[in-house]
């Protein structure tokens, strides 16, 4: 696209002291220009030692120069790091110097960000009254750093102009996948980010700069900065499809089974097909304080500024009074995250994720919505929230949107602001909206005292709010004479059931696929929080296989509640099922779940047997005191669940697999049937630490027959608690449910034929599924091989699974 943004004049420009201060350092600047030394430079090495030197004017001659000709061994060894052990290749400690770089290019090899072994800076500004301008810096190869927190450039000086500069950023690790394997904390993978330009000083000017990124890492952020003024600066990085993700066959994200830092929609923390990502982090991004003095971030401008395809185009959610002026951000996953702002005559486009996330309080915001359509998924144009927030969306060139996408009070940003992740809701008060967009507008109940002036539709609304609604407002609550309703969305058209009609119980309930309104059709996908709660009418339930999702509390204390098919059920929420005593399910099947909330099934005496597959995450306490006689600990797990089995007293026998390396809190406490339990830890480094809160309380470990890898046992009466068991060597067992059938499945990876062999004859059926949990191919064998098409899958990752009677087990397999 090309640049939109119309020069603002200076004068108006230059509003505030700060603006005066800059005017006047330059004045000042030049009356000094005669105490200067002027020198020309033909080298990297003589520009790093006039960079040491002050009171210069240097020119470097025209040219491509390599850092590697000047970064020997020698120089490197006598690098000195800061305060914060950053070392740096070319250091600007001079005053008083401006440097001419005009057609000057100095190429980095990748291969020296690794040079000094600890996190490094290309160019380190940290002299005062500089200015450096017309430098372009090509990184050449893509070597990450050794270390994590690398920048390009940094300016930590005071009363610094840097001009005209433009970097080319490659090399970071991973690179490929955006914040997905994470980004600072709880990563999947090490991360050795590389960013642009870091301000950290004092009365900084960066003008008419330009950072092409295509490393992980920020383009320009500030720490610590204060009176900075960006001005006519382009920050740009490379986007990607989570669907070109998902179809890699080699790569950090296929080494982890595509699991990524963020949930989704569904519970799952895994790569989501549909959506986009960049590739890199923010374009202009501030933090609330850095450097090594600690310094708080504050006064910061951005005017004439673009950023384009970056994580987020400007994100200043903290660093103190913030204006934003004739901006623009296209293609981002958002725009604007921002709260305490002013934001005037600026734009964007609302393609990869949202224009707008707004919190805080007493922002003013003025935006245009560039009518560009998404071609992946997009569940907001904005979010707002906070309190006193005035926000103003206008057409750009009077250009109408033709898809409706939601502008939402009352939510807030989804963790990380990662398009595939569920948006969140906060307290929302005294909002002044005016919308001419003729998007819609949602308003949750979170929202009050709101005046809503817009030229689209209103959906719900809640107390004390004031509209204006060209549109009218739509109510998303609706029944059918039996049942209400919900509208959760309209791309698909889907709903969720939230209850009975008043004076319309039935004691046996069976859900429609489908529910109309207004001669709209609605898809049934979910029922709703506490669509159900405390009912002690209803006592069986018949589910369309169209609902996926049971909400927190949908039939807690649904006391005479004894059937109800589950089969179809990805994701539970928390107490859905809580003290549904009746409740007789032999199995409860989660073969299709993911997860589970917390004390889902808590106090269902009459469940008896429990189907567990290894993709599912189990929630605190999900099965608490049911019936159940068995449970199998599958081997894709490594932590068991916190009160997995607690107070389950039919329990009598437990295996746990070597794969477990973490127990979980009162995970086996009242547990109080169980007299045998089976360890398969061979190392006395891999006994898990049985020391876990409440993990055995109620069981007399003495009377517990603890059988342990025959040789093992006195490896068991030196750890602690296990000790304390009756601790006798056996036979160590089979520990995946796949070899303990005979089952083998080959090959994997496979092309367009898949095999699945078996020992002996027996009735199986074998499910295909995508990482969404949906069923793609469905099988009844009983025979003792099978042979299974999937030359029309897709290339990317599957789940297997196979049933037989009671048991089963999930394998992962490999489409090429």
């Amino acid at each position: 696209m090309k640049k939109l943004l119309p020069q603002i004049d200076l004068n108006k420009a230059m509003f505030s002291f700060k603006n005066m201060f800059f005017a006047l350092s330059l004045v000042l600047a030049s009356a000094n220009i005669s105490a200067q030394t002027e020198i020309t430079v033909s080298s990297v090495a003589d520009l790093a030692t006039a960079a040491t030197n002050s009171d210069q004017i240097i020119t470097m001659e025209k040219g491509i120069y390599q850092m590697e000709d000047y970064l020997t061994p020698l120089v490197i060894s006598n690098s000195v790091p800061d305060a914060n052990g950053r070392h740096s290749m070319i250091l600007f400690s001079g005053s008083n110097n401006t440097f001419d770089l005009t057609d000057v290019t100095i190429e980095v090899n990748t291969e020296l960000l690794n040079a000094y072994g600890s996190r490094c800076i290309e160019f380190y500004v940290t002299g005062s009254n500089v200015n450096i301008k017309g430098l372009t810096v090509n990184d050449i190869g893509e070597s990450a750093p050794s270390s994590p927190g690398m920048q390009s450039f940094t300016v930590a000086g005071e009363n610094v102009t840097v001009e005209d500069v433009t970097l080319n950023i490659n090399g970071s690790y991973p690179y490929g996948y955006g914040d997905l394997l994470g980004k600072g904390d709880d990563n999947l993978v090490t991360l050795r980010k590389h960013s642009g330009l870091l301000v950290e000083g004092l009365n900084i000017n960066i003008i008419r700069c330009s950072i092409y990124s295509e490393a992980f890492g920020h383009l320009f952020f500030i720490q610590g900065g204060r009176n900075v003024l960006f001005q006519d600066c382009h920050a740009e990085a490379v986007t990607r499809t989570t669907d070109a993700m998902l179809a890699e066959t080699s790569g950090p994200a296929f080494d982890n089974d595509f699991a990524a830092v963020y949930g989704n929609y569904d519970g799952e923390k895994v790569i989501t097909p549909g959506y986009t990502k960049s590739l890199s982090e923010g374009g202009f991004r501030t933090y609330g304080s850095g450097g090594v003095d600690g310094n708080i971030t504050g006064d910061i401008s951005f005017i004439n500024c673009i950023a384009k395809n970056t994580r987020i185009g400007f994100a200043t959610e903290v660093g103190g009074k913030i204006l934003i002026e004739n901006c623009e951000a296209i293609g981002c996953e958002a725009g604007y995250n921002v709260q305490n702002v002013t934001i005037k005559n600026s734009r964007g486009d609302a393609v990869n994720g949202p224009l707008l996330y707004l919190s805080g309080d007493d922002s003013e915001v003025e935006l245009e919505l560039i009518p560009t359509l998404p071609t992946t998924i997009l569940h907001a144009i904005a979010t707002i929230a906070g309190s006193n927030n005035k926000v103003t969306f206008t057409k750009w060139g009077d250009n109408t949107r033709t898809e409706e996408h939601k502008i939402i009070l009352g939510a807030i940003r989804p963790s990380g602001a990662n398009p595939f992740s569920p948006l969140g809701t906060g307290t929302t008060l005294g909002i002044t909206l005016d919308n001419s967009t003729d998007m819609p507008v949602e308003i949750l109940p979170t929202t009050t005292g709101s005046t809503i002036n817009t030229t689209g539709r209103v959906i719900n609304n809640s107390t004390g709010n004031i509209i204006n609604a060209d549109g009218g407002i739509e109510d998303q609550n609706f029944d059918d004479g039996v049942y209400t309703y919900n509208i959760l969305g309209t791309s698909p058209n889907e709903c969720q059931v939230t209850g009975f009609v008043s004076g319309q119980e039935v004691a046996s309930a069976k859900i429609p696929e489908h529910a109309e309104n207004n001669s709209v059709t609605y898809s049934v996908v979910a029922v709703g929080e506490n669509a159900f709660l405390s009912n002690t009418t209803i006592t069986d339930v018949t589910l369309p296989s169209t609902v996926t999702s049971i909400e927190s509390t949908a039939f807690s204390n649904s006391t005479n509640l004894t059937t109800i098919n589950l089969e179809n059920i990805v994701t539970y929420g928390d107490n859905s099922f809580s003290n549904c005593a009746a409740l007789a399910l032999a199995p409860l099947d989660l073969t299709k779940a993911v997860s589970t909330g917390n004390y889902t099934f808590i106090n269902c005496a009459s469940i008896t047997s429990v189907i567990v597959p290894g993709t599912l995450s189990l929630g605190v306490g999900a099965l608490r005191g049911t019936g159940i006689t068995s449970f199998i600990i599958p081997n894709e797990w490594t932590i068991m669940p916190d009160q997995m089995i607690r107070d389950c007293k039919s329990m009598t026998s437990i295996n746990i697999p070597s794969t477990i390396t973490t127990m979980g809190v009162a995970a086996f406490r009242g547990c109080t049937g169980i007299t045998e339990m089976q360890v398969n830890w061979t190392a006395s480094e891999d006994i898990a630490d049985a020391t876990v809160g409440n993990l055995f309380n109620g069981l007399t470990l003495s009377g517990v027959n603890l059988f342990v890898p025959t040789g093992t046992e006195t490896l068991y009466e030196a750890a602690n608690v296990w000790t304390d068991f009756n601790i006798s060597g056996g036979l160590l067992s089979t520990n995946e449910v796949e070899k303990e059938l005979g089952f083998s499945i080959y090959p994997n990876p496979a092309n367009a034929v898949l095999y699945i062999k078996n020992s002996q004859v027996r009735d199986a059926v074998i499910t295909v599924y995508d990482l969404k949990g949906r069923a793609l191919l469905h099988k009844n064998v009983n025979n003792t091989e099978v042979r299974i098409d999937i030359s029309n899958l897709a290339t990317g990752l599957y789940l297997i699974k196979v049933r037989s009677g009671a048991n089963q087990f999930t394998k992962r397999i490999v489409k090429k």
